[in-house]
């Protein structure tokens, strides 16, 4: 017993100074401004955050990727629960004995990414420990974890594939996405991207996370717990979304509602064409609008084809059978259209190529106007240079 008072006791510590640092850094980490804050801020926090920092190659002001760990590396737990006797005792449920004694095997990391004297980049990652039940042999807990992270465009490549979220989701927040992925066994993860032109007040509701979870004595179990902001979300709640949907089942099909602004800052390619002719073609789902166009010229991106060239482009068809419906779009011949195709991973302009037709997916096509053009202008000033594999 007093062995466990005083394993108790110095978990507890361990437990309450990393949550105290941890309440500290994202402090520092919430006062950055994207593309404001100088090298000198940079500086400052690497000098405050250096016992826990580190960086590889060269860190200058023209570019310099930095992250910073706070872990529980004290070994206390493992020194207690590693030897064979007290293992066969425990039967496998050491993990539960110690989240008992309070331990949570918190983590968070910390990123930002310094490029021509400023800071451009942010992330944070926190994971927290919930321990297994007590009666079932099977169970060795699980992990809670929550990734944010910056990116000057939301959308999902080959080489920037772990942006989860649907772009429906814009329509309600055009500064963020959200969303989980499927494989994960033993944890519950909530992954956020935010662009890099969002209010600070919004980048620091994203990344407000609940520090008590590293020592509060009833461990944290759902992800709302962790991060309060995804409530809203239902990430891990299927019964909750199938009611919000029940509501929409019989709303009149919408139209785009996704500001303009948003589409241009994240796809790769908008095109201007003028619509020639219009058909019906057969599909796996039915018929659906397939329209010949001429190419006028590129508002973002490279063109694939030469000006003047008339190509196939499918607009979207309509959704119904997960509510709320969404409406189809057209086009009418003889009329000129700003066309934003949908996106395979390498960022192209997405081709069905059994027929070779440019699918250009919801919200892919707007009336050439000055309006329009204005807002997705926008977007594209959202887009920064910064190239290369960037800062997880």
């Amino acid at each position: 017993m007093l062995v466990l008072l005083l394993v108790f006791i110095v978990i507890k510590v361990e437990m309450l100074l990393l949550c105290y640092r941890a309440e500290r850094l994202m402090a520092d980490m919430h006062k950055i401004r994207l593309y404001q804050s100088s090298w000198a801020d940079a500086q400052e926090l690497m000098r405050r955050w250096g016992a826990w920092g580190n960086y590889d190659g060269s860190c200058t002001a023209a570019s310099c990727r930095y992250t910073i760990r706070l872990a529980d590396d004290s070994g206390a737990v493992s020194c207690l629960f590693a030897s064979n006797p007290v293992q066969w005792l425990l039967r496998g449920k050491q993990y539960w004995l110690a989240s008992t004694l309070g331990w949570r095997n918190p983590r968070l990391f910390i990123g930002f990414t310094v490029q021509d004297g400023t800071i451009w980049r942010t992330t944070a990652t926190i994971a927290v420990y919930v321990p297994p039940k007590v009666w079932d042999s099977d169970d060795w807990g699980y992990d809670l974890l929550v990734g944010t992270k910056s990116r000057q465009r939301l959308s999902r490549t080959k080489s920037d594939w772990w942006i989860m979220g649907s772009e429906d989701e814009l329509a309600e927040h055009p500064y963020y996405k959200a969303g989980r992925p499927s494989g994960c066994k033993i944890c519950e993860e909530a992954v956020v991207t935010y662009s890099t032109r969002t209010p600070p007040a919004e980048i620091e509701r994203l990344t407000s996370f609940n520090f008590s979870c590293f020592v509060q004595l009833i461990s944290c179990k759902e992800l709302e717990q962790l991060l309060p902001a995804a409530k809203e979300w239902h990430l891990y709640h299927d019964d909750e979304l199938y009611a919000i949907e029940q509501q929409h089942k019989w709303d009149k099909p919408k139209g785009c509602d996704i500001p303009l602004w948003a589409l241009g800052r994240d796809r790769t390619d908008v095109m201007v064409v003028d619509a020639v002719a219009t058909s019906m073609k057969p599909g796996w789902n039915g018929p659906y609008e397939v329209d010949r166009v001429r190419i006028i010229s590129s508002l973002k991106g490279e063109l694939l084809w030469q000006v003047g060239r008339e190509i196939e482009m499918a607009p979207f068809s309509g959704e119904s059978n997960m509510p709320p419906a969404q409406a189809a779009e057209h086009m009418t011949p003889g009329r000129r259209y700003v066309v934003i195709p949908n996106e395979d991973y390498d960022g192209n302009p997405m081709i069905n190529s059994d027929e070779n037709v440019v699918v250009l997916g919801r919200c892919g096509v707007h009336d050439d106007t000055q309006e329009v053009r204005r807002e997705l202008e926008k977007g594209f000033a959202q887009n920064d240079t910064l190239t290369g594999p960037e800062l997880r």
